[in-house]
């Protein structure tokens, strides 16, 4: 069977769509470039490393919750900022969707804004996700990028207390803060006992 031309298309009973132009399903890569210079991890474990100097247990650990979720905050702010800018057409389609059903925020499109902010900070092509339903959101970061360089720049022992979780559990706290989702995010595995850490979002 032939293909219609678009003449014989027109005459059919259904309406014809042109399309101005190819519409993009992929996170830009302009965009990913842009904030990793704009969130790079390796300034904020530079401050922390310097800031947490001679400190020990908890006093490492508030200045770890300063810096860290001062980052994580800023961090997901810009990326929310930059996925506005920057919609692929899987986004285009979840926004006309949620705003007509006021539905899909949680938990997809909170999802898009989680994935582009690690995979613009970090070296994976791909957040593994764990749960995706109308009441959890679960993902793990299983090759942490910011993890790696306060192994190089902290002694083991501010190490150990995981500074960087405060960045994680800031940003997904922010996304949720800036959807207008009433949720909770915790922490349920991590780097240092687990090899990996795994963050649960929930809807209250």
């Amino acid at each position: 069977m032939g293909t219609k031309t678009e003449a014989e298309a027109r005459k059919s009973p259904y309406p014809l769509i042109i399309s101005s132009g190819s519409y993009s399903f992929e996170l830009n890569p302009d965009m990913l470039n842009l904030l990793r210079e704009e969130s790079d991890p390796g300034e904020v474990v530079a401050r922390f490393a310097q800031a947490a100097g001679g400190k020990k247990g908890a006093e490492s650990d508030a200045a770890a919750k300063k810096l860290f979720g001062e980052y994580g905050q800023s961090w997901m702010k810009k990326n929310l900022q930059r996925g506005e800018e920057y919609p692929d057409r899987t986004y285009q389609v979840l926004r006309e969707a949620a705003d007509q059903t006021d539905e899909l925020v949680f938990p997809h499109i909170l999802q898009r804004f989680i994935e582009i902010a690690y995979l613009g900070t970090m070296q994976f092509r791909k957040l593994p996700v764990v749960e995706n339903w109308a009441r959890r959101l679960v993902y793990e970061v299983t090759d942490c990028r910011t993890f790696n360089l306060l192994k190089e720049k902290c002694d083991r022992e501010a190490v150990a207390l995981l500074p960087c979780r405060h960045a994680c559990l800031a940003a997904g706290h922010t996304a949720c803060q800036e959807l207008k989702l009433e949720a909770t995010i915790t922490m349920d595995a991590t780097m240092v006992k687990d090899g990996y850490c795994q963050f649960a979002i929930t809807r209250k």
